[in-house]
């Protein structure tokens, strides 16, 4: 949910001049925010300012504005229901300062619709919170505490030599959906599980086998990206050149979306990224 554009009013009132002095420091000569400030910063020095008293009755509805809207800027990263309706109350009042100092409904509207849409927000997440305290109650984690659990158990039994345990617990997290179950959202335990099934196919059972679990994960993933990109590396240093090649280039396409093109990003990954090129370039050349 995005919000609103900054209204005509505040960006006027920021060029103009008039600003107090607490509340211009925040900006540059531009109009717009410096690299230090962000619009809380605002929020609280119109909130501080305006309560001193004295504001110039011509600024006073702008500046009201610029103070809704830093309060209303917050809301998105705030994660806490109760914390979000503080702010949200807050700029509720402000934005009716606004208004009756002046300030047109036309620039008013957009930041009401937002605020009540961010209210609604508030008490889904807070329904959900208490929707996870009952199952954190219940199974004594989160969905994605219990997939890390079990990925846990299987690593340690991996690695104490155990394979044939390790390799149920790998796949019985690699099988949740990560779509329409309880364990919705927890994509990156799932995708552990199949990268470790594919990294055992890939040293243990050989090429047809690894091929096998590649196909299986990809069509689990329902198109989705597999594997995600935080763990493509690992992957790219010993699988097969035909799989490599569709992990490195998913991995460049998200480089370029992301407007990072410059990879890779670090040394180690800069080694893997060279193996792998080669791997592909020797796997056409026998073709």
């Amino acid at each position: 949910m995005e919000l609103p554009s900054v209204p005509a009013s505040v960006t006027t009132v920021i060029t103009s001049g008039k600003l107090p002095p607490e509340c211009a420091a925040f900006f540059t000569s531009g109009g717009a925010l410096t690299d230090e400030a962000d619009w809380s910063h605002v929020a609280s020095a119109v909130d501080a300012y305006l309560a001193s008293g004295g504001v110039d009755a011509n600024v006073r509805g702008a500046l009201a504005l610029a103070g809704a809207y830093g309060r209303l800027d917050a809301l998105e990263d705030c994660p806490e229901p109760d914390d979000m309706d503080e702010d949200n109350d807050r700029a509720v009042e402000l934005l009716q300062a606004a208004e009756a100092n002046g300030v047109d409904e036309n620039e008013t509207s957009e930041l009401w619709w937002y605020s009540a849409r961010m209210r609604s927000r508030a008490a889904e997440l807070r329904d959900h919170l208490a929707e996870m305290d009952a199952y954190i109650e219940k199974h004594g984690a989160t969905p994605w505490g219990r997939l890390e659990a079990k990925l846990g158990r299987a690593h340690d039994l991996y690695s104490a030599g155990d394979r044939a345990a390790a390799l149920p617990l790998f796949r019985e997290v690699a099988e949740i959906s990560p779509w329409d179950s309880e364990f919705s959202g927890c994509f990156d335990r799932v995708d552990v599980g199949w990268c470790r099934l594919l990294h055992d196919a890939a040293h243990v059972d050989g090429p047809e086998a690894a091929r096998k679990i590649w196909q299986e994960a990809r069509a689990h993933y329902r198109a989705a990206k597999f594997p995600l990109t935080m763990h493509s590396w690992q992957l790219a240093e010993m699988l097969l050149p035909d799989i490599v090649e569709v992990i490195i280039y998913e991995w460049l396409e998200d480089a370029e979306e992301a407007g990072t093109s410059d990879v890779p990003v670090t040394e180690d990954e800069h080694r893997i990224f060279q193996l792998a090129l080669a791997e592909i370039e020797g796997s056409r050349s026998v073709r």
